[in-house]
């Protein structure tokens, strides 16, 4: 397998008042492509935190995060947005649909905006992959929590990004309805060897995964499943 994700040694802390809190710690991690890999950890243990670094929408105070082989950290703002755009997709749990867009038009936002001329062809195609053909042209207020959930997972793969960041995507949704997605969120990842980093409270989520790590202390440590 080939190496897709390398966090070597990564500092993160905030100013709070006149105390300086370290969110993480010296912390290091890898996976490869199409690896599936869950991060358990109690609220406020940094989750948030590791996940910001990774999408390049914040930077380490010191340390690397390369994925595909590009170090978000030594990158200016425009660079990592590229890198967004082309190599991430991010699924969240409270879905961040677009309002006045049909599921279709969600779905092909991103495209839309790197200037793709196909961009409604794959965006079609897409939504048909998640199951939700039928509903392509509703509004996200007029579909369900697991049906926006599906548009999302659709609008984070359309690109085909390299590493999926999924943060606790079945959360809001009921039992049922949650292990649907999560079948249908690793089934695609497997059909299309993308890497996934799941962010889960779910020990039954993170033991369908090939590895789980605990966020503790600012560092990351192998979770025994």
């Amino acid at each position: 397998m080939n190496l897709l994700l390398k966090v070597h040694q990564i500092h993160k802390s905030y100013q709070q008042g006149k105390h300086r809190v370290e969110v993480l710690q010296n912390l290091s991690m890898k996976a490869n492509t199409g690896e599936k890999v869950a991060i358990l950890g109690p609220s406020g243990c940094g989750k948030s935190t590791l996940l910001s670094l990774l999408a390049g929408l914040d930077k380490p105070d010191r340390g690397t995060v390369e994925i595909d082989g590009h170090d978000l950290a030594k990158m200016s703002e425009d660079e990592r947005s590229i890198i967004r755009s082309q190599k991430l997709g991010i699924v969240f749990q409270q879905y961040h649909l677009m309002r006045n867009l049909t599921a279709v038009e969600n779905v092909g936002l991103p495209l839309e905006l790197l200037g793709s001329l196909d961009f409604r062809e794959r965006a079609s195609h897409a939504i048909n992959e998640v199951g939700l053909s039928k509903r392509s042209g509703h509004f996200p207020s007029e579909l369900s929590g697991g049906e926006c959930q599906r548009v999302a997972i659709a609008r984070a793969l359309i690109n085909r990004p390299a590493l999926v960041l999924a943060d606790e995507p079945s959360g809001n949704l009921d039992q049922k309805t949650g292990e649907e997605i999560m079948d249908l969120l690793f089934g695609l990842c497997q059909d299309h060897k993308i890497t996934l980093l799941l962010v889960t409270h779910n020990q039954e989520l993170a033991r369908r995964c090939d590895r789980a790590l605990l966020l503790n202390d600012g560092a990351l440590q192998i979770f025994d499943r």
